[in-house]
């Protein structure tokens, strides 16, 4: 396997009026507004490509990636839990995917799969919606690949101090920030102006509560909440937070940001903002 970093964006090349199919495999994905995200930039490019989910199980995904290889599909992106486990099935690995040890997007290029990860970059869009201070000291939730790519770019991008807290902290990478369990959540909350959670709980399919009490209002006045779970449950951690007056986010922006600079490289080409606005409209 090699590391490679990404093409930059340039201009539609000539194989991209050639209709292709993309899409998303997860297990579950049946929620996953990719598709329609993605469909609605397609749709306003004028290309007639077309996106999908799959539902694929984490003993399937070797097989499944395969026959994307040899199908010649257009791209793909991995959601839970595929995004660490597809890393030994990629060809090759950008800085970034190599770096968080997760795949959320993978180029299909001469039958050689190349992984990369968007997540870190998409996260940190998406937070500058929500203001414009630059997080200096976060609390992450959650140890799979969406985690890892906030983590990264956190730290790697944003400068910032981080508290990274799993079930299982001693399984966690060694790295520029602290990581903690969750008896220790409660005595670090305080000092935080970012909260981050990156589980699986509140999704569709997933677990309903954290292992302790996630006790937002011992967080700043100042903090911002983001909660990769999408679109946010009517009651849980952001209702909560906006309770409390503290901004709050859902993982829509994320997923918008990470999608663009996805589809980009996919297509060898910079989105207009009017093709972003689209692709946002598809998913709010």
């Amino acid at each position: 396997m090699s590391i490679r970093a990404p093409a930059v964006p340039t201009s539609p090349s000539r194989s991209s009026l050639v209709a292709r199919a993309f899409g998303v495999l997860g297990d579950p994905v049946g929620h996953s507004r990719s598709p329609a995200m993605h469909g609605a930039a397609f749709e306003a490019l004028g290309l007639p490509h077309r996106y999908f989910a799959f539902h694929v199980t984490p003993a399937a995904l070797p097989a499944a990636l395969a026959g994307a290889r040899a199908l010649g599909l257009g791209g793909l992106n991995l959601t839970v839990p595929h995004k660490r486990a597809a890393v030994p099935s990629m060809d090759e690995l950008t800085p970034a995917a190599a770096r968080i040890g997760a795949v959320n997007a993978v180029c299909i290029e001469d039958g050689r799969l190349r992984g990369d990860n968007t997540d870190g970059v998409g996260f940190l869009a998406g937070l500058r919606e929500l203001g414009d201070a630059v997080p200096r000291r976060a609390v992450v939730l959650g140890s799979g690949g969406a985690a890892r790519a906030v983590v990264d770019a956190l730290v790697h991008e944003a400068g910032a101090q981080v508290r990274w807290v799993s079930r299982r902290p001693a399984t966690l990478p060694t790295g520029p920030w602290t990581s903690v369990g969750y008896p220790e959540l409660a005595a670090w909350l305080p000092w935080a102006d970012l909260l981050v959670q990156a589980t699986t709980v509140g999704m569709h399919g997933g677990p309903t509560a954290f292992p302790v009490a996630v006790e937002v209002q011992r967080l700043p006045a100042e903090a911002r909440v983001v909660d990769l779970v999408y679109p946010a449950p009517a009651v849980g951690l952001l209702a909560d937070a906006a309770d409390r007056g503290l901004p709050t986010q859902d993982g829509r922006p994320m997923l918008l940001w990470q999608g663009v600079r996805a589809l980009e490289q996919w297509l060898a080409m910079s989105l207009s903002p009017e093709v972003v606005q689209a692709m946002r409209d598809a998913i709010t």
